[in-house]
């Protein structure tokens, strides 16, 4: 930065650095909640064009994590839905279309309302789990796999069975209320009344055990309340509302340096920047927000974090038009064998787009020199659906890079979100996890910061009311989910 040039200065009460679902969502909710003056800083031209449009869209409820020996995970999704309905749905009344319904007299369970324009499609994603005659478990010559299969099974249906089977009422005191880690540990049986399945789901089940020379093997196929979700839309109407409280947008800036007040308690100063058009500008705040991905390691020093960070590359593959109008994914105890199929729809002018979004579980750490390998996924799909239905697409594949923290144990992967800050400084830092859980994020943000500011709390107006100049501005601000990129430009 040259010394010599003209420097803009800027005040605000709070900046919030990072314009992915992380930082929007907490944008959004502080000023819905206050009277703050808050501002958002984004690198890039547009927002959420980073991992937050270049993920499948999989809106997480618990199905994927139900197996694993630790509950948390599942846990973390079923709070999350529970902050969903009790944040979100009442102010994006005609936008956020999950809320609780009556199954049976006075029972009430989450459901997904179908809407054309809700963030989320009412189409379920189903879980495929194998049994012991699955060719996973018949190819290996280890009994201990069998059993393996069935511990994560009776996992699955238990715990899935009390969080959206017939074990819970989600309405408790007029307010919707998820089950705890206590309850959904501690149930046993295996009567599990989500239990359900398609033509469409049985032939692919019956076309990839025939793809290894074998009878069609038993499954339990599980309708659950995953869906896939309209990633960009929903960042558009949580950046429509940040312009409607007030909150200004700038992108394309990058921060050159953290002028930092290092005597006593470690404290930002200034943020000194480089707009879009190349000139100085200053940044002063009361509180500074980092809830940045890719990106956050050169914060990481300046801010003394204590976070270990890990940053990986996972492979997604889009096939266009749709290979099935279905949303499943295969769980087993062997990870080559898991597979990912969502279908997403997009509407561009007049055009309509509906294609597939095919993954896997693979992924690579971002220090190798190699490419995320997506012969796998490109294996399993040809199992699934046939080379001929497969190839007949316009195929396209593209790696998405996540930072993830990670704990103690090298090994296990954390999928939520991290937060740190000190009561005597004036920064937050949050470390994104998975997209869905950004209603948790932005509440437990918010929490912290009452911690760190002393400002009056506002009652949001309900609903939300938007207008064509702010639906205008936010779709402008709003980058197009991935596939979208790749067809446009293709």
């Amino acid at each position: 930065m040259n010394p010599l040039q003209v420097s803009e200065i800027e005040y605000v009460d709070v900046i919030v650095v990072g314009g992915g679902i992380a930082g929007v969502s907490i944008a959004e909710f502080l000023a819905r909640h206050s009277n703050l003056s808050v501002k958002l800083l984004e690198k890039a031209p547009q927002i959420g064009t980073l991992a937050s449009g270049k993920l499948e869209g999989w809106y997480h409820t618990g199905a994927l994590y139900s197996g694993q020996d630790d509950a948390q995970t599942f846990i973390n999704c079923v709070n999350g839905l529970e902050d969903l309905i009790n944040l979100y749905t009442p102010y994006f009344k005609e936008q956020c279309n999950v809320n609780l319904v009556e199954k049976n007299n006075n029972f009430f369970s989450p459901a997904i309302s179908p809407n054309s324009k809700g963030w989320f499609n009412d189409a379920p994603v189903y879980l495929i789990h194998p049994q012991e005659d699955a060719p996973e478990i018949r190819s290996s010559r280890l009994k201990s796999d069998a059993i393996q299969i069935n511990i994560q099974r009776n996992r699955v249906l238990g715990r899935l069975e009390v969080a959206y089977g017939k074990q819970h009422n989600w309405l408790v005191n007029n307010k919707c209320l998820a089950p705890t880690y206590k309850q959904v540990e501690n149930y046993e049986k295996l009567d599990c009344s989500l239990k359900k399945s398609t033509d469409i789901i049985n032939n692919l089940c019956n076309q990839f055990d025939k793809s290894y020379n074998m009878e069609p093997s038993n499954y339990d196929f599980i309708k659950t309340l995953d869906c896939s979700m309209h990633t960009s839309r929903i960042l558009q109407d949580l950046v429509a509302s940040c312009l409607s409280n007030g909150v200004t947008f700038e992108t394309g800036i990058k921060i050159e340096k953290l002028l930092i007040d290092s005597y006593g308690k470690l404290k930002i100063k200034s943020l000194l920047c480089e707009t879009k058009e190349g000139r100085s500008k200053r940044l002063k705040a009361k509180l500074f927000i980092f809830a940045v991905g890719e990106g956050f390691e050169p914060f990481l020093k300046d801010l003394q974090v204590r976070a270990k960070l890990k940053r990986s590359r996972s492979a997604m593959v889009v096939a266009y038009p749709a290979l099935v109008d279905t949303n499943f994914v295969r769980m087993s105890t062997k990870n080559r064998f898991h597979f990912n199929h969502f279908v997403q729809q997009r509407e561009l002018g007049n055009e309509k787009y509906i294609y597939s979004l095919l993954a896997d579980s693979g992924y690579a750490n971002d220090d190798s020199n190699d490419g995320v390998d997506i012969e796998p996924i490109l294996e399993s799909a040809e199992r699934y659906f046939g080379k001929e239905k497969l190839y007949s697409r316009q195929l396209y594949s593209y790696e998405c890079v996540k930072t993830e923290f990670i704990s103690q144990e090298e090994q296990k992967r954390r999928y939520s979100y991290w937060i740190e800050s000190d009561e005597d400084s004036n920064y937050l830092c949050v470390l994104p996890g998975k997209f869905s859980f950004f209603p948790t994020v932005a509440y437990q943000a918010y929490q912290r910061i009452k911690t760190l500011l002393d400002f009056e709390e506002n009652q949001p107006k309900s609903p939300f009311q938007s207008n064509l100049k702010i639906e205008t501005q936010a779709n402008q601000l709003v980058a197009e989910s991935h596939p979208m990129q790749i067809f446009l430009a293709n």
